[in-house]
C-alpha cells in the first residue's frame, strides 16, 4: 500500500478503529475482586491467573451468544457482590439459573467493557487479528492478506456495534417501556446534551431504598392514599389512572386494587425497575404499565386519563418543586371532569415559643466544654428548620397562607406573597413562625368519602415534620397583642427545588419594621 492509499484508509477508518481502541482500553473491573485492569485482554488474563477462570473458553463451551455473554458477566458480578466467597468455577454448573434470566441483562457495572468487548461466536484466529490490529494501528504495512483481515475486522466491529445497540434497545423496552412509549433519546451530537439515562441529584436520591422505606412507613401519608382509593372503590372502578412519580408503585397498586381499568406509572428514577418487580410479584403487572422519564417529555398510549394521583409534597409543601410536573401532567392528559388526588392543599403558619429547642439547636454552640463553637451555628437563622415542633410550643391560632385547588392552580401561583396577622391570647415570647400543610382528597361524586390529613405539630407526626422560621431576636408580647407582617415564598433562582422565603413584620412593642430571609432546602 502506498502512502496515499494509507492516508485514505486512515481518513475513512480512523474513527472506527480509534473507537475500538478506546473501548478496548478503558478500565475494566475484575468480575469478583477489586482488581482494575487497563484493557479487556488484561482483565481476561487476570481472571485466568488469579481466579483460574477462562471467561472466553467457558463462554464458548456453553455455546453462549452475545446476550448469553452479557448474562454470564452480570450474573458473576451479582453473585460476587452478594457473597465474597463466590467462586467463578460454579458459573458453568449453575448455568440453568441465569442463562434465560433477563434480570442479568441489566448492567451491574455502568459502561462495563466486558459486556460488549467479547464475542463468543468468533473464531480464535479472528480474535488474534483484533489484538494485532488494535495494537499496531498507525504502523501497519498492508498487503492483500492484510486487507482481508481489515475487512474482517471492520465486519466484526460493525456486527458488535449493532449487537450492542440491539442490547440497549432490548433492555430499555424490556425493563422500562412495556407497551408504552417512553421519552425519545436525545441526539448524541453536541457536548451540552445529556442522555436520558443521566439523572440529576434529585432523581438519583429517589433511587435509594431508604427514602422509600421512610415514606412507606409514614402511616399518615400512606394510609391516607390507601383510604382515598379503598374507601371509594365505586368511584375508581374502570377509571384510567396516571401515577406521577410512582416510586415503588404503592399508589399504583392501591389504584389497581380499587378497580381501576388501567394505571400508567411514571418515574424518572431507577427505582421504577424495582417497582416493576414488586408489581409483578403481586400479580398486578397486567393492570399497571411503567414508563420511565419526565412527564414533560414522555408520551402515553392514551389521550386522556380520568385520575392523576401523585405524592408530590415536600417540606413546607412546595420544597422539591415536583408539583410543577404534576401540573404539566394534568394539563396534558387529565380529561374534562377528571380528578386530582389529592385535590386540595393548604399552607399554614402559627407563632412558636420554645426556649429549650432554641437553646439546644442554637445557643448550645456558645460554650462547648469551655470552647467557643459559635462558628458551628452556621445558617440556622437563615434556613427554614425542618424538625418536629412541640405541640405545646404553638402559641397562636394558625393562619392559612395559601390555598391550592389542584385541578386549577397554575405554576405562577406557587410563588406567593401573603399578609398575615397572629393574635396572642397570653403573654409570650415569640421565637419563630412554625409552618406546615394540610391535604384533602375530595371527589365530585357527593356519595364518595373524602379523606384528609394534617402535618401540624398537633397531628400524628409525619416524615414532613414542620418547618420553623426562627427570628433573629425573640419578640416579647402581651395578651391581646398582634404580630403582623407579610410572607413571601417563591422558588429559588439558583435551585428551583429550593424555596426562598422573606418574612417582613412589625415589632408589636416598638413598631419597628424588620425583614428576614430564609431558604428551605
Amino acid at each position: 500500500m502506498n502512502s496515499r492509499e494509507l492516508e485514505d484508509f486512515e481518513d475513512e477508518n480512523d474513527h472506527d478503529v480509534d473507537e475500538w481502541i478506546e473501548e478496548d482500553s478503558s478500565a475494566v473491573l475484575c468480575l469478583v475482586c477489586s482488581e482494575t485492569c487497563h484493557a479487556v485482554q488484561d482483565a481476561l488474563k487476570h481472571l485466568i491467573e488469579a481466579h483460574q477462570f477462562d471467561l472466553v473458553k467457558v463462554g464458548k463451551s456453553l455455546g453462549l451468544d452475545f446476550y448469553g455473554g452479557i448474562r454470564l458477566v452480570n450474573y458473576a458480578r451479582t453473585q460476587a457482590k452478594k457473597d465474597s466467597s463466590f467462586l467463578l468455577a460454579s458459573v458453568a454448573a449453575s448455568v440453568s439459573t441465569w442463562i434465560k434470566d433477563d434480570a442479568y441483562l441489566i448492567p451491574v457495572v455502568e459502561n462495563d467493557p466486558l459486556l460488549y468487548a467479547i464475542d463468543f461466536d468468533d473464531e480464535e484466529d479472528e480474535d488474534n487479528d483484533v489484538k494485532q490490529v488494535s495494537a499496531g494501528v498507525g504502523k501497519i504495512s498492508l498487503d492483500s492478506e492484510d486487507k482481508k483481515k481489515i475487512q474482517s475486522l471492520e465486519r466484526q466491529l460493525a456486527d458488535l456495534k449493532a449487537a450492542f445497540s440491539d442490547y440497549k434497545d432490548m433492555v430499555r423496552k424490556t425493563f422500562l417501556e412495556d407497551s408504552a412509549v417512553s421519552a425519545p433519546l436525545p441526539s448524541a451530537e453536541g457536548s451540552g446534551q445529556k442522555e436520558t439515562w443521566e439523572m440529576d441529584y434529585y432523581f438519583g436520591s429517589y433511587a435509594e431504598t431508604e427514602i422509600h422505606e421512610t415514606m412507606l412507613k409514614d402511616v399518615v401519608r400512606t394510609e391516607s392514599y390507601r383510604d382515598c382509593f379503598y374507601l371509594n372503590k365505586d368511584f375508581f372502578k374502570d377509571k384510567i389512572v396516571l401515577d406521577v412519580g410512582c416510586g415503588t408503585g404503592i399508589l399504583s397498586m392501591f389504584a389497581a386494587k380499587s378497580g381501576a381499568k388501567h394505571v400508567y406509572a411514571v418515574d424518572n428514577s431507577t427505582i421504577i425497575l424495582r417497582a416493576k418487580e414488586i408489581v409483578k410479584q403481586n400479580g398486578l403487572d397486567s393492570k399497571i404499565t411503567f414508563i420511565r422519564g419526565e412527564v414533560e417529555n414522555i408520551s402515553l398510549p392514551v389521550d386522556t386519563v380520568d385520575v392523576i394521583v401523585s405524592e408530590w409534597m415536600g417540606y413546607f409543601l412546595l420544597f422539591e418543586g415536583m408539583f410543577d410536573s404534576v401540573i404539566t401532567a394534568r394539563d396534558r392528559w387529565l380529561a374534562p371532569g377528571g380528578v386530582m388526588a389529592p385535590s386540595h392543599a393548604d399552607i399554614l403558619i402559627a407563632g412558636l415559643e420554645d426556649e429549650d429547642w432554641i437553646n439546644d439547636k442554637f445557643h448550645f454552640w456558645n460554650d462547648v466544654y469551655g470552647f467557643d463553637y459559635t462558628s458551628m451555628k452556621g445558617t440556622f437563622l437563615e434556613d427554614g428548620q425542618v424538625d418536629f415542633a412541640n405541640p405545646k410550643s404553638i402559641i397562636t391560632e394558625p393562619v392559612i397562607l395559601k390555598k391550592l385547588v389542584l385541578d386549577t392552580v397554575t405554576p405562577p401561583e406557587l410563588d406567593f406573597v401573603t399578609p398575615f396577622s397572629l393574635k396572642f391570647t397570653k403573654a409570650s415570647r415569640l421565637h419563630g413562625l412554625c409552618g406546615w400543610f394540610d391535604i384533602r382528597f375530595e371527589f365530585p361524586d357527593k356519595t364518595a368519602t373524602p379523606v384528609h390529613f394534617s402535618t401540624s405539630a398537633a397531628a400524628t407526626p409525619t416524615h414532613w415534620k414542620q418547618t420553623t422560621f426562627v427570628l433573629d431576636e425573640p419578640v416579647d408580647v402581651v395578651a391581646g397583642s398582634v404580630f403582623e407582617g407579610t410572607f413571601d415564598c417563591r422558588k429559588s433562582k439558583e435551585n428551583a427545588r429550593e424555596l426562598e422565603v422573606v418574612i417582613a413584620y412589625t415589632h408589636p412593642a416598638t413598631q419597628q419594621r424588620k425583614t428576614q430571609k430564609f431558604t428551605v432546602r
